[in-house]
């Protein structure tokens, strides 16, 4: 089933509708929060939120493209679940290595006061990998965003982790760069 299948069966308000996605997109969302989590019963938990979150907000809200509406809803989720859990004292979460890594680079979330500027900061990061070649993109994004650990980026890639942890420092550099010449920091 497509995606503009699925989003016309939730403004129908249809419940096969939220199967259709778990069946499509369940281990794609489970597997973004269970890289943030690292646990099993919160990934599920997060995943089922998700899912709730979707039906609550389609209508009124028609996602383009539902792979990145999940993953974004997700994400979120997780972090915010981790946060309120304090689940980095747990370990076994990639969060806090991730956040290490880009501390580098981007400054405290607290210190960008508005939203806008945050808009602004996400268009310099996009536009910086986009000049990138597509297989960096995809390690920074996996990195980054879906919080991914290293081997799994390596295995993934085909090359070694520290291929991986080399590519990735030289575009933090790069990025670090790119964000001091726009001055962001």
């Amino acid at each position: 089933m497509d995606d503009k299948e699925i989003i016309r069966m939730l403004w129908q308000r249809d419940e096969s509708s939220l199967t259709a996605v778990r069946e499509q997109y369940g281990g794609f969302c489970r597997q973004i929060a269970y890289q943030i989590l690292g646990n099993d019963e919160d990934a599920d938990e997060c995943l089922n939120d998700t899912l709730f979150k979707l039906w609550n907000s389609v209508p009124p809200a028609t996602p383009e493209i539902l792979r990145a509406y999940l993953a974004a809803t997700v994400r979120n989720l997780a972090l915010d679940r981790l946060e309120s859990q304090h689940a980095v004292k747990r370990g076994g979460s990639q969060v806090p290595l991730v956040l290490e890594e880009l501390s580098e680079v981007i400054s405290d979330a607290q210190d960008v006061e508005a939203e806008t500027e945050l808009r602004q900061l996400w268009n310099v990061i996009k536009s910086f990998l986009s000049c990138h070649p597509e297989r960096h993109r995809i390690m920074f994004m996996q990195r980054y965003y879906y919080m991914m650990p290293l081997g799994e980026i390596a295995a993934e890639h085909g090359v070694s982790e520290n291929s991986v942890t080399v590519t990735l420092h030289r575009l933090r550099k790069k990025l670090q760069a790119v964000l001091r010449k726009e001055q962001y920091i």
